[in-house]
């Protein structure tokens, strides 16, 4: 993998953001994934990204502006329900008060941070008829890590992805995801591109040799 500086500008940027309040809420995992992610991103080239579980914004956000440092063309989509009962609550404060992502505060961090982030509030199973028929050149499933979701919502991403699909929390304490993860890799189409911390990546293909990420002579 050749990794890009413009991912780990983006993802710091996108951490200090929250860590300084310019941002509302918290990336997930204090943001270990977010430079990986963008990596993937980056390495997929010229393209939309696709996001499943989006939360406060972070990883979307973060990989939004990657693109953009890196001059990559292409947008990132987000599907996430925004239920009122979510597995990323945190007490905040000495009141001990929750603190629950939703889509308005994740609508405000993407117009403060002037990305190309669209969030379409949909369950992730079935798929939303919105964007069945697009094509994506990464993807970041990052959505319920129980039961047989985390696979399905492989399989489901990895239909229209053309380069890259990773994921997150690829670890003891969340077993259902180790499980979805060797169950995907059994797959002919995708083999493993790398793992840092708890985030896992996928590749179905390398691009071309000569393919252009961008003008620039490092990108080629």
């Amino acid at each position: 993998m050749k990794l890009f500086d413009e991912a780990f500008q983006a993802a710091a940027v996108t951490v200090n953001a929250f860590q300084t309040g310019q941002l509302e809420g918290n990336p997930a995992d204090q943001g270990v994934s977010l430079p990986w992610v963008c990596q993937m991103a980056v390495n997929a080239g010229a393209g939309d990204h696709l996001e499943i579980g989006t939360s406060w914004g972070a990883s979307a956000i973060a990989v939004a502006l990657a693109k953009a440092r890196a001059g990559l063309p292409g947008k990132v989509w987000c599907v996430d329900p925004y239920s009122k009962k979510r597995e990323n609550v945190r007490k905040i404060g000495e009141s001990g008060d929750l603190h629950v992502a939703s889509i308005s505060a994740a609508r405000r961090n993407i117009k403060s941070a002037e990305v190309d982030v669209q969030i379409i509030r949909a369950k992730s199973l079935p798929f939303p008829d919105r964007l069945k028929d697009m094509r994506f050149v990464s993807a970041y499933v990052d959505g319920s890590h129980i039961g047989e979701t985390p696979y399905l919502d492989l399989m489901e991403v990895s239909k229209r992805v053309d380069y890259y699909v990773g994921t997150d929390n690829y670890e003891e304490g969340y077993p259902d995801v180790l499980d979805a993860c060797h169950k995907f890799l059994q797959q002919d189409l995708w083999n493993l591109y790398f793992k840092n911390f708890i985030f896992i990546s996928f590749r179905k293909a390398a691009p071309p040799r000569n393919m252009i990420l961008s003008n620039r002579l490092e990108h080629t």
